[in-house]
């Protein structure tokens, strides 16, 4: 059982606007992001899901990228994080 329910990690939830990459991106940022602002995210050290200029959402884990939802990454990105042993 996870000591960190998905309730609980969504709501860690911050929203970065500025995008260093030019990409016009906007980065969500869980859990870890406790030095995330709208100017410095850090997305080697965060857990974070990205959504396109274009709206579309992705989420990339080395280089493995998954596409859908926000819910549906959100829910991906949590279970890999309790995995990898990042929510204990």
């Amino acid at each position: 059982m996870a000591a960190v329910t998905l309730s609980q990690f969504r709501a860690t939830l911050r929203l970065t606007w500025v995008d260093a990459e030019g990409r016009e991106e906007k980065v969500f940022s869980y859990w870890n992001n406790e030095s995330v602002t709208h100017d410095v995210c850090n997305r080697e050290e965060a857990l974070h899901i990205v959504r396109r200029l274009d709206g579309s959402f992705y989420l990339q884990i080395a280089n493995i990228v998954q596409e859908g939802s926000l819910e549906e990454l959100e829910e991906a990105l949590y279970e890999w994080a309790n995995d990898e042993g990042w929510l204990d």
